[in-house]
């Protein structure tokens, strides 16, 4: 029945690739044909994500693990880009590819519950999140709870702001609207789309932490930044 009503919305309102514009079942799902998935421009990485991001050395950090699912080239930046300015969420479908891995990653020690990064200050209903499918993927596959405690209370985009003034924006950026969750000792993750300087996950982590949480895990769609440039070890 399920596959009767997702053709008939493809016959309503067919999704074409955003690259060359052909229609398939790869482009209704993903937001790429076939042939474009399967082109070696998105092929190319010989090593698969996971990949666990390296600490930065320069700063104290709070989180205990990140790991990016994809890593950042010209291509899969175009991709990125469609995902979260144009609201193309079937691209979320790409970018989550991998995901599954972590559960072998985390072992006997798996989240107890995640949190999706606020992008944006805003009342009312939650805004699109660019990591949708891996919020459905969390919560209908491995049943985690979902913390919507945390809110960004500064209306500043972080995307805007220099290197050395993204960790200033970052300490007073987010907040939490209930003080009664019940984080003691819990495994938190956090979900986001790109780590480029690694600020604002460190400071949620860090809040996280002043709440009691045991251990604080991040992971992102993309790595970008400088961290890049020094390398990271895959952990598929």
């Amino acid at each position: 029945m399920r596959g009767v009503f997702f053709s008939i919305l493809s016959f309503l309102f067919p999704k074409y690739c955003i690259r060359c514009g052909r229609n398939d079942f790869f482009s209704e799902l993903l937001g790429l044909c076939k042939t474009c998935t399967k082109s070696e421009t998105f092929q190319a990485e010989k090593k698969k994500g996971p990949f666990l991001i390296p600490k930065p050395k320069d700063r104290f950090i709070f989180y205990d693990e990140a790991y990016s699912l994809v890593l950042r080239d010209s291509p899969k930046k175009e991709l990125f880009l469609s995902l979260k300015f144009q609201n193309e969420k079937q691209i979320a479908r790409y970018f989550s590819f991998g995901w599954k891995k972590l559960l072998t990653l985390w072992g006997q020690d798996p989240p107890s519950l995640f949190v999706l990064v606020p992008s944006k200050a805003k009342s009312g209903p939650r805004p699109y999140h660019a990591a949708w499918y891996l919020q459905n993927r969390l919560v209908n596959l491995q049943k985690l709870r979902e913390d919507t405690s945390l809110r960004k209370i500064s209306k500043d985009k972080q995307s805007e702001k220099r290197f050395e003034d993204r960790f200033f924006h970052a300490k007073k950026a987010f907040g939490f609207t209930k003080s009664d969750r019940i984080i003691e000792g819990l495994h938190v993750l956090l979900v986001d789309d790109i780590f480029t300087t690694g600020a604002s996950l460190n400071e949620i982590a860090r809040l996280y932490k002043l709440r009691g949480a045991r251990k604080v895990t991040c992971v992102v769609f993309m790595l970008s930044g400088v961290i890049e440039s020094n390398g990271c070890s895959s952990q598929g």
